[in-house]
């Protein structure tokens, strides 16, 4: 019998196919690697060529801009036009270096931020000398939001849930975008068609007119997500969005109020008496949402008891207001803040002095028992 040998060995004309198909199979594999390593490297050639070219272009274009044009502009024009050039340079240059991986919305952000530096240099060096201080700071801080903005549609989907964070993102922006406009231009805006009077109050429902929109705006895409269900006990979803209509038609009774009653010289009404008119309608739109509550909460099993607080609030709110409007316009605005601060630290110390008794009340009873 041949013995059995581990280590036989195929013969020779064996060997030399094999080691020829395993060299084959590697071959392969590496070739893929080596063609992206050929890749990267004429990438890497580019990206440096680029970057020299667009170096040499901008000291071309300063030296053409020194020798020719700069005469006819002052010293801090001729400094921002140089630094816009550079600006554009590195701009692209951040085309050329940010990695393909990274995708065409990372080139667009680096872009952006460039293009805001760029704004700003331009605005500031030939615009801004035409404005106030605090026009400027509006327009910057304005075209900041908008670059956030187009970084929004950059980079939140489009698709599902993204688009309602989309909306919702861009109507806050938008919201502060106004406002930073609004607030430092509202006088050369409404100053001619408005009176002294009604300048403030008109001004104030521009504002609250855009809050309103802002909520509606950012509410929308989520109002049929609105769900509130404690306890098991239904119907906290429609109470959760009546709540809310309410709100928004409060705001609406605002807008309406300021822009067409609050400065009529007709009804001449002074500004404490329309803080009293905004807490009487607040109260109205508090006693509308408690008694949309309170049923719900007394099948939650929670009985007025826990209630009471919100009473001593609206009667708080209807003292104020009732005191704006009769007694407010024969003292200064100091000691009618010193009035709210009063009877704010009264219904606190009421409030408190009764959760404080209904505390001693529990700790005293027989646990033994």
């Amino acid at each position: 019998m041949k013995p059995f040998d581990d280590d036989d060995t195929p013969p020779p004309e064996d060997i030399a196919d094999d080691v020829d198909d395993v060299e084959d199979e590697i071959e392969k594999a590496f070739e893929p690697s080596r063609r992206r390593s050929r890749s990267r490297r004429r990438r890497t050639k580019l990206q440096e060529y680029g970057s020299i070219g667009s170096l040499i272009v901008w000291i071309a274009f300063l030296i053409i801009w020194l020798f020719f044009f700069a005469g006819n502009y002052q010293f801090f024009e001729n400094i921002a036009v140089v630094i816009i050039a550079l600006f554009i340079a590195i701009a692209a240059n951040a085309l050329l270096w940010i990695p393909s991986a990274e995708g065409w919305r990372a080139r667009s952000s680096a872009v952006s931020g460039i293009l805001w530096i760029v704004f700003l240099i331009v605005w500031i060096v030939f615009f801004a000398v035409d404005f106030g201080i605090y026009e400027n700071i509006g327009i910057g801080i304005a075209s900041l939001l908008i670059i956030g903005a187009v970084n929004v549609m950059l980079w939140v989907p489009s698709s599902g849930d993204g688009w309602g964070a989309r909306i919702s993102a861009l109507g806050g922006i938008g919201w502060l975008t106004f406002m930073v406009l609004w607030l430092p231009f509202a006088n050369d805006i409404l100053g001619p068609v408005t009176t002294t009077l009604d300048f403030p109050y008109k001004n104030l429902a521009i504002i609250l007119a855009a809050f309103l929109a802002m909520i509606c705006v950012t509410v929308a895409p989520w109002s049929s997500e609105i769900r509130i269900e404690i306890g098991g006990v239904p119907g906290g979803s429609i109470r959760a969005k009546g709540s809310l209509a309410g709100f928004l038609l409060w705001l609406l009774f605002l807008v309406i109020w300021m822009w067409v009653f609050a400065g009529d010289p007709v009804l001449a009404l002074s500004g404490y008496q329309n803080v009293a008119v905004i807490l009487v309608s607040f109260a109205i739109f508090a006693v509308i949402a408690v008694g949309m509550w309170l049923p719900w909460a007394r099948r939650r099993g929670e009985g007025p008891e826990n209630w009471w607080a919100v009473g001593l609030a609206f009667i708080w709110v209807i003292s104020l207001a009732l005191w704006f409007w009769f007694f407010a316009g024969g003292f200064d605005a100091y000691q009618n803040f010193a009035v709210f601060l009063v009877t704010l630290v009264i219904m606190v110390a009421i409030s408190g002095g009764a959760q404080w008794r209904k505390y001693r009340d529990f700790e005293a009873m027989d646990w033994e028992d």
